[in-house]
């Protein structure tokens, strides 16, 4: 027998913890408990990109992306569809992993950078192309 609680229209204020009992029979009972944690859906991302230096050699330039909102989100960067992985020297990521300093060669510039703004419930995903940024100032 299968039995279901249904809470629609959830809101912060429902997190915690719930409990059921379950009678099994009569002299059969079974006590448990659920914690139920409710996010908020994730904005989007504030983002902010600047470009410090261009020449034939270098582009230098800092990336930003924020999370905004209620509750902490996770920000997280990826190169074109690949997880992202720091090549020292190239990449720097700020402290609380919200803004990341490239230093790229021109020819090496034609890729796609994403941060990913998320919490358990919902992400959000913004997308920075290099070359445009590097040619154009931003």
């Amino acid at each position: 027998n299968e039995t279901a609680l249904r809470i629609r229209s959830l809101e912060r204020g429902d997190s915690g913890v719930y409990g059921a009992r379950i009678k099994l029979q009569p002299a059969l009972v079974e006590d448990q408990t659920f914690n139920l944690s409710v996010y908020e859906s994730v904005p989007s991302p504030r983002t902010r990109s600047q470009l410090l230096a261009s020449t034939l050699e270098w582009c230098n330039l800092t990336l930003q992306c924020q999370g905004s909102g209620k509750g902490a989100v996770n920000v997280t960067w990826r190169r074109d569809s690949l997880t992202w992985d720091p090549l020292p020297g190239r990449h720097q990521l700020s402290p609380d992993g919200t803004t990341l300093r490239v230093n790229l060669p021109p020819t090496a510039a034609n890729v796609t950078y994403a941060c990913t703004v998320s919490n358990p419930a919902d992400h959000k995903v913004a997308l920075f192309d290099l070359q445009t940024i590097c040619q154009g100032g931003g």
